[in-house]
């Protein structure tokens, strides 16, 4: 893990990470809104987004990797956030509705591993919303932000993640095209950034966010080739000879 909570929490401090966690927040909230649900676990650091997503569901508890570190959250009341293993989560099969990662796979020792706890804990049919850098996005080029540490993720790359963890991609886009510049005017033209850059030139969004669903498969086996084809099948016995060579034989 190379990231650590106590420079994220330093850095979404500053205007530009205000300004940051803002964006995001809104980006995230139209798909959030959508639904609300019964338990969302927030996962890697996401912090800086809570508050928010406190509206679109009735119980919220997040965890940061132990090699992260922890900023404890709400600011006032009893801390909802812990120090977790990725790959051995503290939580039964099927707990919650929602997982909401942040800060996570981009920095992950194994992203795979990291996905299938996710998907363990989440319910059938319950929604993973993930938000990494874009590698052909301006913020993955400067390690000035957090969203310029660790390892970048193409919409490709992300969706064969996804889809490798067991997850069905639902919806996907970019966010975030304010240069990653702290000038005053450049964050008072945040706004104005965000609508240019989805109308004219959104491969270039500093994020991805990425909603993917968990899918449960299921399949029944034919117990033979007959049987495919509408005949019955001949059911089978298994004997062994003197030298002990297994030999299957029909009933009759």
């Amino acid at each position: 893990m190379t990231f650590e909570a106590i420079r994220l929490q330093t850095w979404y401090a500053t205007p530009l990470g205000q300004e940051t966690s803002r964006l995001l927040g809104d980006a995230m909230a139209g798909w959030l809104g959508e639904r609300k649900v019964e338990r969302t676990f927030g996962f890697g650091y996401t912090q800086p987004y809570l508050d928010r997503m406190q509206y679109w569901t009735e119980g919220l508890v997040g965890a940061s990797p132990a090699e992260m570190g922890v900023a404890p959250w709400p600011r006032f009341g009893e801390n909802r956030i812990a120090l977790v293993r990725p790959d051995t989560l503290p939580f039964a099969d099927e707990s919650f509705d929602r997982v909401v990662m942040i800060h996570l796979l981009e920095g992950s020792h194994s992203a795979k591993v990291t996905l299938r706890e996710s998907w363990r804990i989440l319910r059938p049919g319950g929604r993973l919303l993930v938000v990494t850098p874009n590698r052909g996005g301006f913020w993955a080029r400067r390690d000035v932000t957090p969203f310029g540490w660790g390892r970048p993720f193409s919409p490709r790359q992300l969706q064969e993640l996804l889809q490798g963890g067991f997850f069905l991609l639902r919806q996907s886009r970019y966010a975030l095209f304010l240069p990653p510049l702290s000038g005053e005017r450049w964050i008072k033209a945040a706004s104005a950034w965000e609508r240019a850059g989805e109308r004219w030139f959104a491969p270039l969004g500093g994020v991805i966010l990425c909603e993917a669903e968990k899918v449960v498969y299921a399949t029944t086996p034919l117990t033979s080739s007959s049987s495919a084809l509408g005949r019955r099948s001949m059911p089978m016995t298994v004997t062994e000879n003197r030298a002990g060579n297994r030999i299957k034989r029909s009933k009759h």
